[in-house]
């Protein structure tokens, strides 16, 4: 397979993730009567969300996915956003062929969950809520917007059963389609006729385009996670704007499926993690007087990340040489108690010693106070690690307002409520600033997800999954801004970005991840 033919391939996957987020919400506009309000004469978001009873904060979050899409134009003024078709033939040709991702949410409605138990029968409305989306995928023509609707019922006919082999083949990816086929026997035989018909309606079987899609499962595994999200989306849009957190204190989270989730992220954040090395290289082959006693990872997981830079170190700078004289102290902190017991368990097996603490990356005073009073261990002389956690703190609002011009495009919401631009720009500096003390000598080193300009989003279709990331982070009230937003609030908060050692993927902007070495 040359590039060409690998690009449009992953062209093809980026479209399946946008496909699962649009198969869950685009259907439930188009019940409550607001795709044909938005497509035919669109409006002021927050009247919008008045007249349709609408919970204003996931209403923009949809609607700005349909911008993304190239579909919708979002007009911003001060914290005003006014949405209208967009101009072109595009738009109302998607509108006229729109009821076809109804068949994708019926799918996902039946799906939900049972990736888990493979081993478990398809039921008979399982069963004709595939074939019902399959025909649908058939008669979908391949040209056009057209096309792209076709690869967004793609996403949602695959994903389920690429998570399902995927996990059951375990953390690596599946290499050949011998490992695909002993995946594939511990699934019940409904599900093996089921996605025989995929890879026969796909033309995947036994051909290098399957074994692409099958090695790179795990990047369906993030965006799938979020499942539950998409199929609640009526009751979040249009009715109680707490739906997702109405779990009580210490209960485990309902609007992800955090174990799928974990897998995913294992294996489609790889490509970012390498270079994640070559900072902790650098850092601690600096004359040992000078480095940090350690590492802390904030939201640690498993303590797969912190054993792996853990590893790092000692194969690969002058302090792995000198680790009898200079120890180096590791410490997991995580808001989840769970993910504290997966970290200590993960460290036994491996034979490591650590320090495991509960902690909210929103309270880095409180975190610093207890790992000294019950380990004995300064936050400060540490060096600070974090991936993909800054847009998952719960939103604290600000202290102080902000006068300045807003950077962001993004679309944000705490429980419903739609927030001001300002407010979350504010809100990131002000977390920044709670942080600086304790990265002042030895930094922060971040791995980051953004937003982009839906206008941007609209341009590159298949060069990102932009409105996946969008749906799985805006419903979810999670806070992913624009990397220029992420790098301003941090210089504003005090910490200088270490050039040489940060970077974006894709390499130029607009781009939805970064890595950035700050230091205070």
């Amino acid at each position: 397979m040359n590039k060409e033919q690998s690009r449009a391939l992953r062209r093809r996957l980026f479209f399946h993730l946008d496909g699962l987020a649009m198969c869950g919400i685009v259907p439930v506009l188009d019940e409550e009567g607001m795709l044909e309000r938005a497509f035919v004469s669109g409006g002021d978001v927050d009247e919008l969300a008045y007249e349709y009873r609408a919970n204003s904060g996931y209403l923009n979050v949809a609607l700005r996915m349909l911008c993304s899409q190239g579909l919708l134009e979002g007009v911003r003024s001060d914290d005003k956003v006014n949405y209208r078709p967009a101009v072109g033939a595009d738009s109302s040709t998607w509108y006229q062929n729109a009821k076809a991702y109804a068949t994708g949410r019926a799918w996902l409605k039946e799906i939900v969950g049972e990736w888990n138990n493979p081993e478990k029968p398809l039921e008979s409305s399982s069963i004709i809520a595939f074939d019902v989306l399959l025909d649908a995928w058939d008669d979908m023509p391949d040209n056009g917007i057209q096309s792209r609707i076709k690869s967004h019922l793609a996403g949602a006919i695959v994903a389920p059963w690429l998570v399902t082999l995927g996990t059951l083949h375990g953390t690596r990816p599946i290499s050949s389609w011998e490992e695909h086929d002993a995946a594939v026997s511990e699934m019940h035989l409904t599900r093996q006729e089921a996605w025989g018909k995929v890879l026969q309606k796909l033309g995947w079987n036994r051909t290098e385009e399957g074994e692409f899609f099958l090695k790179r499962a795990a990047a369906y595994g993030v965006t799938t996670s979020y499942t539950k999200t998409f199929i609640w989306s009526k009751e979040i849009i249009f009715g109680d704007g707490e739906y997702l957190w109405r779990i009580e204190p210490g209960d485990s989270e309902i609007h992800v499926d955090r174990t799928l989730n974990v897998w995913g992220s294992g294996g489609a954040h790889k490509a970012y993690f390498s270079h994640l090395d070559e900072v902790i290289k650098e850092i601690f082959n600096a004359p040992l007087e000078t480095q940090p006693k350690g590492i802390c990872d904030m939201g640690c997981g498993n303590g797969a990340l912190l054993l792996h830079l853990m590893e790092v170190v000692e194969k690969g700078t002058l302090r792995g040489k000198n680790l009898e004289t200079h120890p180096l102290i590791l410490v997991g902190a995580d808001f989840n108690q769970e993910a504290l017991i997966a970290t200590s368990s993960h460290f036994k097996q491996e034979g490591v010693d650590g320090h495991f603490i509960w902690g909210d990356i929103g309270d880095p005073d409180r975190l610093a106070l207890d790992l000294w009073e019950h380990h004995n261990v300064k936050l400060g002389d540490l060096l600070s690690v974090r991936s993909f956690l800054d847009h998952n703190r719960i939103f604290n609002r600000p202290k102080l307002d902000r006068t300045q011009d807003t950077i962001s495009t993004g679309a944000f919401s705490f429980r419903g409520e739609r927030l001001r631009l300002r407010d979350v720009e504010q809100s990131l500096k002000e977390h920044f600033q709670k942080w600086s003390p304790y990265v002042s000598k030895f930094g922060l080193l971040v791995v980051e997800l953004h937003t982009i300009n839906p206008d941007d989003a609209a341009e590159s279709q298949g060069k990102m999954p932009a409105t996946a990331y969008d749906a799985t982070h805006g419903f979810a009230d999670q806070y992913i801004v624009e990397v220029s937003v992420f790098d301003n609030m941090a210089i504003e908060a005090g910490l200088n970005i270490v050039e040489e050692n940060s970077r974006t993927f894709p390499s130029d902007l607009p781009a939805s991840v970064s890595i950035r070495f700050f230091k205070a």
